[in-house]
C-alpha cells in the first residue's frame, strides 16, 4: 500500500477532489489552509507571502495508485507553470 500525498493549490482543490471520485476513491482526509515554503516560493497567506495550499491525501493498492498517479500527471499538463502542485508517495503499513 502506498500513501498519496498531493499538495495543490486552494483554487485546486474542487478539481482535484472530482478527479480523485472520477478515478473510484472513497477514501481520502483532506487539510486545508496549508503555509508553507517550496520550491515555488511561500506561501503563507499574508499580503506579503498570498495564497494557502491544501493536503489530500488518500492509501491505495498498487493498481489504483498507478491509475489515479497517471490521471494526476495529465492533470498537471493543464497547469501553469510554477503552480505548486505536488504528488508524494509513501510506504505506509496499517497497523489496526
Amino acid at each position: 500500500m502506498k500513501m498519496l500525498m498531493i499538495v495543490c493549490p486552494e483554487n485546486r482543490r474542487a478539481e482535484i477532489r472530482q478527479l480523485i471520485v472520477r478515478h473510484e476513491v472513497r477514501s481520502y482526509s483532506e487539510i486545508a489552509n496549508v503555509l508553507g515554503e517550496g520550491k515555488t516560493g511561500k506561501h503563507l497567506g499574508t499580503h506579503t507571502f498570498p495564497g494557502k495550499s491544501v493536503l489530500i491525501f488518500t492509501v491505495l493498492p498498487p493498481a489504483k495508485k498507478k491509475e489515479l498517479v497517471t490521471a494526476l500527471r495529465e492533470y498537471q499538463k493543464g497547469l501553469y507553470e510554477g503552480e505548486g502542485f505536488r504528488v508524494f508517495a509513501l510506504p505506509v503499513e496499517s497497523i489496526m
